[in-house]
């Protein structure tokens, strides 16, 4: 048999193998359910999931807003270089994050499936601003441990001065006892009355009710400092209670706006619009879908048998020149 006819034939044979309409119909319906991949299509036929992506996104959106209100009602009227206001907005704030917290789940959900193109801008906005609650709630931290201090002082010296007047009046009662006469002294003995007799461990004398006032000063002066003893105790153990929850709970709220911020990358990027303009609910592939390929391309992409022989492939001769 002649070599050239079964070139001829092997390459019309790879041919036939290669070109077949299934394979083009295939490549040029890259929407319709066979393309798409076995882990995506488990949606039930008739169900849209992308109206459920906007309730869930609109309510974020309103969550939003309700602490952006609730902010302000915080914030305003401002008092800064106060450390109370700034502890009682600093602990009012901590409490607000978990709703911000679940708006921005909500928001971000689903990514770019299903999203308009309004929102782009939007949604890489509040990509950002996770990362500026972030830090924010983390600089509160050593702010709460400054305005702690500084309120620990304050009671401290709101407790002293109180002890000090309380001090200074039994004071003030023991000089005017010790500048008094005997007959102002003879005065503070009680006058029993008709029918009941004298109270008990009442003085009989100007000197035992003398010193029965001083003894009365001095346990009024002990009880002072043990009353002052306890409420310094009890403010500092619900100071440093309330310190360290807002701290904790600063800590946690913003390590949890900075990993928002990090797994948020996507609303950031210029390519958001990777599943944009889907309204079906099909998901599309960002990768680009190929073309199909044409007749010729399939020819020359058909798989060389002679090659495989070790032998090198002839080029045909022309009809002018047999030779």
């Amino acid at each position: 048999m002649n070599p050239s006819q079964d070139l001829s034939s092997t390459s019309q044979l790879n041919f036939t193998e290669v070109e077949t309409p299934e394979v083009s119909e295939s490549i040029t319906s890259p929407t319709t359910a066979d393309h798409i991949p076995a882990s995506v299509t488990l949606i039930p036929t008739g169900l849209n999931p992308v109206k459920t992506l906007q309730i869930l996104r609109s309510i974020g959106y309103g969550l939003l807003l309700l602490s952006l209100i609730d902010l302000l009602y915080i914030i305003f009227p401002p008092e800064f270089t106060k450390p109370i206001w700034e502890y009682q907005t600093i602990g009012d704030l901590v409490r607000l994050i978990p709703v911000p917290m679940i708006a921005f789940m909500l928001v971000f959900y689903g990514e770019s499936f299903g999203r308009k193109k309004i929102e782009r801008p939007v949604v890489a906005l509040l990509s950002w601003s996770t990362m500026v609650f972030g830090v924010f709630c983390l600089l509160m931290i050593p702010l709460t441990v400054v305005n702690t201090l500084r309120i620990a002082q304050y009671n401290n010296d709101q407790i002293n001065t109180q002890v000090t007047q309380q001090k200074t009046q039994l004071n003030n009662t023991k000089n005017q006892l010790d500048q008094a006469t005997p007959d102002q002294i003879k005065s503070l003995i009680p006058i029993p009355a008709e029918k009941a007799g004298s109270p008990a461990n009442s003085p009989t004398n100007p000197g035992e009710a003398k010193a029965q006032v001083l003894d009365n000063i001095q346990k009024a002066q002990k009880k002072a400092d043990e009353q002052a003893l306890d409420a310094r105790k009890n403010v500092q153990q619900n100071l440093i209670k309330n310190s360290s929850k807002i701290i904790l709970e600063s800590l946690i709220g913003g390590c949890l706006f900075l990993y928002t911020w990090l797994v948020t990358d996507w609303a950031r990027r210029r390519q958001a619009d990777v599943y944009e303009g889907v309204a079906d609910g099909t998901l599309m592939s960002g990768r680009k879908q190929k073309s199909p390929k044409s007749r010729r391309q399939v020819q020359t992409a058909a798989p060389d048998h002679t090659a495989s022989s070790g032998r090198k492939q002839k080029s045909p001769k022309s009809r002018r020149f047999p030779w």
